[in-house]
């Protein structure tokens, strides 16, 4: 009788089927139980048989809590991804102001520089003007 099992996959103890792989996972992805943590109840509040639980309402109240907590962790995972998106934006708006900032002051300097220099001409010229009307 050949082996027909095949040398990369594990063979459980008795050797009828292969033993399961278990799951890999990114180690940077939390798992849901890591998150939120299910309520555990009491053997006082458990019902005395499986026939005297309702399910659905069970599946509901555990749904919820679920719910709620994974929704309270993603808004605090969110907000700290928010801020840091934000902040990256922010700077990166802020270093775009302040560029536009500088070019527009220099461009205003110049601007000042160009009339203070044209007035400055303009009055020279009036000045000599007025003297060559005078000296004559």
């Amino acid at each position: 009788m050949a082996d027909s099992s095949r040398p990369d996959e594990p063979v459980s103890p008795d050797a009828r089927a292969p033993a399961p792989k278990a799951p890999t996972r990114d180690a940077a992805i939390p798992m849901l139980t890591e998150i939120v943590q299910v309520p555990r109840y009491v053997a006082q509040d458990l019902p005395k048989s499986l026939d005297d639980v309702d399910w659905a309402e069970l599946a509901e109240r555990v749904r919820e809590n679920v719910t709620e907590r994974l929704t309270r962790r993603s808004q605090a995972l969110l907000d700290a991804q928010m801020r840091e998106s934000l902040q990256a934006v922010v700077d990166r708006a802020a270093e775009s102001l302040a560029s536009e900032l500088r070019a527009s002051l220099s461009q205003m300097m110049r601007d000042i520089v160009a009339r203070a220099v044209t007035e400055e001409i303009t009055r020279v010229h009036a000045e000599i003007a007025r003297r060559s009307g005078t000296a004559s």
